[in-house]
């Protein structure tokens, strides 16, 4: 684990999920800040073992592997995640799919003739809640599936529930200042930082990156009990899947999304990169705690409920 301290703020750097995590914890001694940041990395990593689908023990690779009929009883992560993926689809029309792995093999069993019909993610499994925990049972399916043929893949929203989970872990220490991200493309915020007072638009400033030029784009947002996340085609090219299409998306350069909940923000930052500028529109208007940035070429983007709370500052 990497630390650092500069002007009151205390940050720690530890690597999972494929990146490195970071943690900025304000108005505290750094032996304090650093067991707490040994907790919140604790949380993290443990969130990851829960999800890793390439681990066949995980809950996610135990899942994939399950066939038509089979059940497994998941823990309180699982499911939560679960949930609000599929609510995310939905609300979406499909934008976002954590079955997308699931589209490119029938893709590719189309193609050598093996396959002819996939099933919609709401349609593969249940998820039941019951007095003994929680469990997901896949659906029987009119063809037999074959093992390793249900694929669910989180990249799209699980660093972003693994950061709303540090909130608990936070809140136990005491801690109402700080700000968390995961490899940059998702962060979280609480409270505001040292200096800023608990003036009522205060916040962390989080900066919005991009080769592009778009004049009307900021260049950082003010958050404070929220969260941002974006994707783009910079850094690996296009390599966004439309679920919808089972092709590349092309229609942006990328989009930010700003949202209570980081797992949210996460997701729906995926999906807008897929969704046309109206489709986005429609999306924020029907849910107006929901802030995007969409860049749709290098001079062009669009700003959706700019008015929220914890307005953009350029």
């Amino acid at each position: 684990m990497r630390s650092k301290m500069e002007r009151g703020v205390c940050r720690f750097a530890h690597f999972s999920m494929g990146t490195f995590f970071e943690i900025l914890i304000a108005d505290t001694d750094e032996k304090y800040a650093r067991q707490a940041s040994q907790s919140v990395f604790a949380e993290v990593d443990r969130i990851e073992r829960l999800f890793n689908r390439f681990d066949p023990c995980s809950e996610i690779g135990q899942i994939n592997s399950l066939l038509p009929g089979q059940s497994l009883q998941i823990g309180t992560e699982t499911y939560e995640v679960l949930k609000i993926a599929l609510r995310i689809y939905s609300q979406t029309q499909g934008a976002f799919d954590i079955s997308v792995g699931s589209l490119l093999k029938y893709k590719r069993d189309m193609a050598l003739g093996h396959s002819d019909s996939r099933e919609d993610i709401v349609n593969l499994f249940d998820l039941c809640k019951t007095s003994r925990g929680f469990t997901l049972k896949i659906r029987p399916a009119e063809k037999e599936r074959e093992e390793g043929a249900f694929d669910l893949d989180l990249g799209g929203i699980g660093k972003g529930y693994a950061l709303d989970r540090i909130l608990d872990i936070l809140s136990d220490w005491d801690i109402h200042r700080a700000l968390a991200h995961g490899g940059t493309s998702t962060a979280l915020a609480v409270g505001s930082p040292p200096g800023d007072g608990l003036k009522e638009k205060g916040g962390w400033p989080v900066g919005i990156g991009g080769e592009w030029n778009c004049p009307k784009a900021p260049r950082k947002i003010i958050l404070r009990n929220r969260a941002l996340s974006g994707s783009g085609t910079e850094v690996k090219g296009k390599h966004i899947i439309d679920p919808r299409s089972g092709k590349p998306a092309k229609g942006h350069l990328a989009a930010w999304v700003s949202h209570p909940s980081a797992a949210v923000a996460d997701a729906l930052s995926t999906a807008f990169m897929v969704m046309g500028p109206e489709e986005v529109r429609n999306f924020c208007e029907i849910h107006p705690e929901v802030w995007a940035l969409v860049v749709i070429d290098s001079r062009t983007c669009r700003i959706f409920n700019p008015d929220i709370a914890n307005k953009t500052k350029e």
